[in-house]
């Protein structure tokens, strides 16, 4: 696409142009706030009797939005062509309100999901949306940056989502309703503020409305001098055209753009364009950034802070990182380049993942003993030798005194109406855990070195966020040929839901797996040999049990 001039109007910079750019932005914002308050209102929702959250539901709940977001990612590139841009972020707004909505009034799980599944149809609209209209309303010169700053407002809407869980934090039965509910706070605004925005001029174009593009051009550039740029509008748009046609994929149906894409298929520089594109979105959403973000009140929690809001406030401090690096990340890629700046951030990546990995070994394997010797709880619970063992069976929980280094405890059965309490015991019911400053914990081990793992997560974002964090969608934008753009990015985003949908929806139970792995086998291979680094004495002490007698 030519960059379009602007003689006159080079120099200045309309409000609306940042005005419009801020608002439909607010999708990322939107999105960022479900990603943010949703680690938090899980960890609210988990213990509430009626919604009976298992940890398949838990995993349904949180990958909800990817699943409905994936189909109408695509409905949406439809709905944009042919009903326009600032409609189709309208559209988006509305979903977002009413899954908001739906998911702060639940009364049951099921609705619930529904809810999520409503957040995630807006997810899927504004994403085939909201860059294409910054793009065609911006002039050259500041085109680049206003697409680039979509990561800081993401990273913003997370911070948001965060920081509003920690207020309704003490709230225990209705916190999780009012941290959801309010998603729909900025979501409402954002569909009131493009009531009064401009559609794109390139889209009147693409329907040859020459008056109305020009009038919102004007409107957009403050100026009556828009001939020139409507002119290079039209030509590039002509530009498109011809190459449509030439590619036999004239007509604007589904068989139009299955001709397209047979097309890219069949051009060995557009495929490779369109691996590189949709490969990068794999690795980057591969790497668990999204677990991390929509699990890190959850993750903070299983490396042995119990206290929800300690928790949550742990994950606030973490996504300051990542919004602060996000914002690095925008002046990075024109001075660091893409390539360097991949390599360093999945390198990062690598070296954060190792630090995550060490404190979950080191906390099951220097986790709480557990008491063994209270004959009167003769079940299974008491007879495990170690809270990380005690916490695995689902039934039970691990019994402590709240003191600073604590030893050990009582591995009790969770009691049958509440998970917040044992059966029996020191941690049977909320006047027993005050009176003896007892913590109840069915979920995770205490110990003293969970400050690595908030380091991990933090180092994690920070790494990822000027890195793999805005590099494939920047990317994406460059790489593709003008009538292969649309379809390219098409596939590009759905490739990145799809991988969301897979790690968001399996972290649960791919964490379960591993620790029933490890627990089984007592220990693999690669936390045995993880050991050795960390203690010289353990080959000794296999030599010492292998070695044959001498008599």
């Amino acid at each position: 696409m030519h960059p379009v001039k602007l003689k006159e109007n080079e120099n200045k910079r309309p409000r609306i142009v940042y005005i419009l750019t801020v608002f439909a932005q607010f999708s990322l914002i939107n999105q960022g706030y479900d990603m943010g308050a949703s680690s938090g209102a899980i960890l609210l929702a988990k213990d509430i009797d009626y919604l009976r959250l298992t940890k398949v539901w838990k995993q349904l709940i949180m990958a909800g939005p990817m699943i409905s977001a994936i189909v109408f990612s695509l409905i949406g590139a439809l709905l944009s062509d042919q009903y326009g841009r600032k409609k189709g972020l309208l559209m988006a707004s509305s979903f977002y309100v009413l899954g908001y909505i739906v998911t702060g009034s639940a009364f049951n799980r099921e609705t619930l999901f529904i809810g999520r599944l409503l957040i995630g149809c807006g997810i899927g609209i504004a994403s085939a949306n909201t860059a294409v209209y910054v793009a065609e309303c911006s002039p050259s010169n500041l085109r680049g940056r206003l697409i680039g700053v979509s990561q800081p407002f993401l990273t913003i809407g997370i911070l948001i989502g965060i920081f509003i869980s920690v207020l309704f934090s003490y709230d225990l039965n209705n916190g999780w309703r009012y941290t959801w509910g309010l998603g729909a706070v900025p979501a409402l605004i954002q569909f009131i503020a493009m009531l009064f925005l401009p559609e794109s001029p390139r889209w009147f174009i693409q329907k040859f409305r020459r008056d109305d593009a020009t009038e919102s051009l004007m409107r957009i550039r403050n100026s009556k001098y828009v001939e020139e740029e409507l002119k290079e509008i039209e030509d590039n748009f002509k530009e498109v055209q011809e190459s449509i046609k030439k590619s036999g994929g004239g007509g604007g149906g589904g068989g139009g753009r299955m001709k397209l894409f047979i097309r890219m298929l069949k051009t060995s520089t557009v495929r490779r364009a369109l691996m590189v594109g949709c490969g990068l979105h794999m690795f980057a959403q591969f790497s668990g950034v999204n677990t991390v973000i929509y699990y890190s009140g959850i993750i903070i929690q299983m490396s042995g802070i119990g206290n929800v809001t300690n928790a949550l406030w742990n994950s606030v401090i973490i996504n300051c990182v990542n919004l602060l690096f996000a914002i690095i990340g925008v002046w990075l890629v024109d001075k660091v380049g893409r390539r360097k700046l991949s390599i360093i951030g999945l390198f990062g990546l690598f070296i954060s993942s190792l630090c995550l990995a060490t404190t979950f070994l080191m906390a099951d394997r220097y986790s709480p003993w557990a008491n063994t010797t209270d004959l009167v709880l003769n079940d299974s619970c008491s007879t495990y030798r170690q809270c990380g063992e005690c916490i695995r069976n689902a039934d039970c929980g691990f019994c402590y005194e709240d003191t600073p280094d604590v030893i050990g405890g009582d591995c009790l059965r969770v009691s049958a109406t509440s998970n917040l309490v044992s059966e029996q015991g020191a941690c049977n019911s909320s006047l027993t855990l005050s009176k003896y400053s007892m913590i109840w914990a069915y979920d995770y081990c205490p110990v003293s070195f969970t400050w690595i793992a908030v380091v991990g997560l933090a180092l994690f974002l920070m790494f990822y966020a000027p890195g793999m964090g805005t590099l494939p969608w920047t990317i994406n934008a460059e790489i593709y040929p003008l009538w292969a753009r649309s379809i390219g990015n098409g596939m590009a985003c759905m490739t990145c839901w799809t991988c969301t949908l897979i790690t968001t929806s399996s972290f649960l139970s791919f964490i379960e797996l591993i620790r029933t792995s490890v627990y089984q086998r007592k220990v693999d291979l690669s936390t045995k040999m993880g050991y050795i680094h960390c203690n010289p004495d353990l080959i000794f002490r296999d030599i010492k049990t292998t070695r044959v007698p001498m008599h």
